[in-house]
């Protein structure tokens, strides 16, 4: 049996005979008998199909004709043609049955009954292929930080076409759109697959959609939502700010690393320093339990030192990788120098070294030397570091000191910022030589011997210990020199000088001498005293010259001073006395009391010649030039000249 479809430019329409049993109907049958053929359309959901009513041709004389499947769909009677809904249409020519468009369940065998016949001449079997049904809701049977393993059950019906393959959609979140991951297309129709290219600690759902011949299926429901395990954060956090706030503490702030890097709950950072110093293994952490904190301080740190401050995030799996920044410590107050030491001493300078601080906290500028004596502090002018340095030890001598004075040296380095602890040593100058000493007498002592004397140096340190006398006959340039031993008790020494030439003309001079207190093996000169010149005669023993200095011309003007005053005062007294007795006519003043008080007054306006007078720790007296040789306060000594 051949059949000629309609409406060919609608949709293919693929049709045929088929003799089957009616066992091998999918439909239900509405007659159940063999002997009847069965005509098969095939025709494609949402495509216009146009079944022939077996049997009946243009030519047919038609009173009646019914469609029927499991109901009426349609029929003609009394001349026109009516249809169960709308979709469907009875053609007049015909007779034809038009489904337009097809659905799928309007798959089923129809039967076309003409003029109230019971049985059609043939079944007409249509089956209507569509897009399978959404598979069932894929299930989360495991997961792991990056990857899912889905499971669902296929479509219910799979609308006559079996499904071939699926596609699986993602979504990234609760809000995510499923078109922002790309899709999945499984190689067959297994109903289970395992998902990878996930990211950590991530919220994910997922959908199914079938595949047939014809199409794809609506989504499957999605999943229910699951977050995939942690990782440890991939993220880095960026360093902002870090620089030191004092010489023991550094500030440090930064931003946190994206939020999809942290791959877990974000749980804080982890602060790790240690010097810089490749041996130094003393790494010290510090634990920031707020994931809000964005800056931090760190304290107690050595000074002047270079730090490397790591920063990491954390979440429960573990850290991640660290920021790097290298920071370093403000200068601080440089330790004390070492190893002060005097180096040489002498009456007005001090040498003295030194070594660089064991901390010094900084970068060393210099040092400063102070000295203090007599409780004044005095600074000497800075020391540049590059002006005193030999082999690593600093050299410097401090110069215009007093002689034979107590100092307290003190050195300390700066910095740009301080200065440092000091370091300090008392040490006491040397002496410097003697003043002049002043001749009190030069005499012809004879034809042939000079006698001198001269009084202790005005201005000695510590002691006067030697005495050297320099005489020269001005007939020759060579002069000769005696020395003399000295003590600071005797104020004047005097030395006869025998053996010299008569007629002839002498010079002479003298110095005192002093030993060092520093080097006991070391003896300090004095200035020479005024040169004085002098000839010897013959007989001028018996006419000697006056002395050309009399020691104590000072004192016995101070005495007869001191003396005339108290006249004048005692004057005052007598001349009151007396005006009194005068006015208030007093009488009873005996004779002996007026001679007792005229003695006493005799005996004050008095001078004693030979008293002796302390001044300043130096004993002076007069000593008459008769009696020189017979003075126990004076040394005198006879010595050969020429």
């Amino acid at each position: 049996m051949s059949h000629q479809g309609a409406n060919t430019n609608r949709g293919f329409i693929y049709c045929g005979l088929i003799l089957a049993s009616l066992s091998s109907c999918s439909a239900t049958r509405i007659f159940d008998i063999e002997s009847i053929p069965l005509v098969k359309y095939v025709a494609v959901a949402g495509r216009n199909v146009t079944m022939s009513c077996p049997g009946v041709n243009e030519h047919s004389l038609v009173d009646t004709l019914t469609w029927k499947s499991s109901s009426t769909v349609a029929e003609f009677v009394n001349g026109l043609p009516l249809a169960s809904n709308n979709r469907i249409t009875l053609l007049p020519d015909n007779f034809s049955l038009h489904i337009s468009p097809t659905v799928a369940s309007d798959t089923a065998e129809y039967s076309c009954l003409v003029n109230d016949r019971h049985s059609p001449e043939a079944i007409v079997d249509l089956l209507v292929q569509d897009v399978p049904d959404p598979p069932g809701r894929p299930l989360v049977v495991s997961f792991t930080s990056r990857s899912v393993h889905l499971s669902w059950a296929h479509s219910q019906d799979p609308r006559n076409a079996p499904v071939t393959n699926f596609i699986i959609e993602s979504r990234v979140g609760e809000n995510g759109g499923w078109d922002l991951v790309p899709p999945i297309r499984t190689k067959n129709n297994v109903t289970s697959h395992q998902v990878g290219g996930l990211l950590p600690f991530t919220v994910y759902s997922f959908r199914v959609i079938a595949i047939n011949e014809l199409g794809i299926s609506p989504p499957s429901k999605e999943s229910y939502y699951f977050v995939t395990l942690r990782e440890a954060p991939t993220g880095k956090p960026v360093t902002t700010i870090a620089h030191n706030t004092s010489a023991s503490s550094l500030y440090i702030s930064w931003k946190p690393p994206p939020p999809d890097t942290i791959l877990g709950e974000f749980l804080g950072y982890r602060i790790t320093y240690r010097k810089r110093d490749p041996n130094s293994e003393d790494v010290k952490e510090i634990y920031i339990r707020d994931s809000s904190v964005e800056s931090h301080e760190i304290h107690n740190l050595q000074t002047y030192t270079q730090y490397l401050v790591s920063i990491q995030v954390f979440n429960p799996e573990g850290l991640g990788p660290p920021t790097t920044v290298l920071v370093m410590t403000d200068e601080g107050v440089p330790s004390k120098p070492r190893n002060l030491s005097i180096l040489e001493i002498t009456s007005t300078t001090i040498r003295i070294s030194w070594q660089e601080p064991e901390r010094k906290n900084g970068v060393i500028h210099g040092y400063r030397v102070y000295y203090v004596y007599q409780n004044q502090t005095l600074l000497h002018l800075p020391i540049l570091k590059s002006d005193a340095i030999q082999n690593l030890i600093y050299y410097y001598t401090l110069s215009s000191l007093k002689p034979f004075t107590d100092y307290r040296l003190i050195v300390a380095a700066f910095t740009m910022k301080y200065d440092g602890e000091t370091t300090e040593v008392s040490v006491r100058t040397d002496i410097s030589g003697p003043s002049a000493p002043k001749f009190v007498n030069l005499t012809c002592y004879s034809e042939d011997a000079l006698f001198l004397a001269w009084r202790i140096p005005q201005h000695f340190y510590n002691s006067v210990n030697h005495y050297i006398v320099s005489y020269r006959n001005m007939d020759y340039t060579r002069s000769r020199e005696i020395r003399i031993s000295a003590n600071a008790s005797i104020l004047e020494t005097s030395v006869v000088l025998q053996n010299l030439t008569t007629d002839a003309s002498y010079e002479l001079k003298v110095r005192a001498a002093s030993i060092s207190v520093i080097n006991p093996n070391k003896v300090i000169l004095g200035p020479y005293s005024e040169l004085r010149k002098i000839t010897l005669k013959a007989n001028c023993d018996q006419h000697p010259p006056p002395s050309l200095y009399h020691p104590y011309a000072d004192y016995d003007l101070i005495v007869l001073a001191g003396a005339v005053i108290c006249c004048f005062g005692l004057l005052l007294v007598i001349l009151a006395i007396v005006l009194w007795k005068k006015c208030f006519n007093t009488t009873y003043t005996n004779e002996a009391d007026v001679v007792h008080a005229d003695q006493k007054q005799q005996q004050q306006t008095q001078i004693d010649w030979k008293a002796t007078c302390d001044t300043n720790g130096v004993i002076q007296t007069t000593v008459p030039v008769t009696k020189i040789m017979q003075n126990g306060n004076h040394r005198h000594l006879t010595i050969d000249g020429d």
